[in-house]
């Protein structure tokens, strides 16, 4: 989408050293990007910690012993 705005010269000369792009568009683009990313992260650490049935590191080491042992005794390999 072609847009035209006006970006105060020191935040875009900021944007183009920090971002290391090659034109003003490249910088523009970069920080849309990362803008979006870092909300998009926001919303997700909302939710850090409610869910309750993540299996745990020992569940998880059981299930694959069982299933090895499971493979092992059918003869599979």
């Amino acid at each position: 989408m072609k847009t035209t705005i006006d970006i105060p010269d020191e935040m875009l000369k900021k944007a183009l050293k920090y971002s290391k792009a090659g034109t003003k568009r490249d910088a523009v683009i970069t920080a849309l990007a990362e803008y979006n990313q870092r909300h998009g992260q926001a919303e997700l650490i909302k939710y850090l910690g409610t869910f309750k049935d993540f299996i745990t590191p020992e569940e998880l080491q059981r299930s694959r012993t069982e299933r090895e042992s499971k493979w092992r005794t059918n003869g599979s390999r």
